[in-house]
């Protein structure tokens, strides 16, 4: 896989979809219930991201464009019968 840097809003109209993503993710569901977020427990998690770029102000600007548990990798890569998961996958 490959290291991607970037940052999920987290404010009360969008901690659904953060939620999701770190469920989606594998985040240890029983710090999700108590509705907790330990950095420690951030690194390492596994899934599928859809991406694109785009420019905004003359910035180079990396948006989320969908994310997926890292077991449905085969069925949503239209390449991943000839290219196992590797960089595409964060």
């Amino acid at each position: 896989g490959c290291l991607i840097t970037g940052r999920l809003y987290c404010t009360p109209r969008a901690m659904w979809k953060l939620i999701w993503f770190l469920r989606d993710f594998g985040y240890d569901s029983e710090l999700l219930r108590k509705d907790e977020i330990d950095d420690q427990a951030l690194a390492g998690l596994q899934g599928v991201l859809k991406v694109s770029h785009t420019i905004v102000h003359g910035i180079s600007v990396l948006n989320l464009d969908g994310f997926a548990p890292l077991s449905r990798w085969k069925e949503l890569s239209p390449i991943a019968a000839d290219d196992p998961p590797g960089s595409e996958v964060a």
